[in-house]
């Protein structure tokens, strides 16, 4: 059995929502891992850190077309999905470059998402949720 990751205080009510950041923040967890390994290799890391940006541009989209789909609003928040994604691919190269630094990343990653989810998903969860019902009762 996989433990959740995501602090309870994340959870939107939003099944495939909340699956899908509990995957993200699993992730997180593996690429932490692998690049704190005793190897002085980045490589896993780098590959874990790459699915990771992928994952998350799937999960932005999924969003993205859930709010679509119920008329919500999400002009902000695709904004600031499209600087977290590049702030990760700028990341992702300087990696590459061996310019970054691999603990202040992490440690930024993890605080990121979780301050993303409390400040724009929980309150989209919400939005989706009250438009879903709306939809409903119509």
């Amino acid at each position: 059995m996989v433990q959740t990751l995501v602090p309870l205080e994340l959870m939107t009510g939003v099944q495939d929502m909340d699956a899908q950041h509990d995957h993200l923040f699993q992730q997180m967890a593996r690429v932490k891992e692998a690049f704190f390994a005793v190897s002085e290799d980045s490589t896993e890391g780098l590959q874990l850190l790459s699915q990771l940006a992928d994952d998350l541009v799937r999960h932005y989209a999924w969003e993205a077309a859930e709010a679509k789909k119920l008329n919500v609003p999400f002009g902000e928040h695709a904004r600031e999905h499209a600087r977290m994604a590049a702030f990760v691919e700028a990341k992702i190269g300087e990696i590459e470059r061996g310019t970054c630094n691999i603990p202040a990343l992490m440690v930024f990653m993890e605080r990121k998402f979780e301050s993303h989810v409390a400040q724009f998903d929980v309150r989209l969860a919400k939005a989706l949720q009250a438009a879903s019902g709306r939809e409903q009762s119509a």
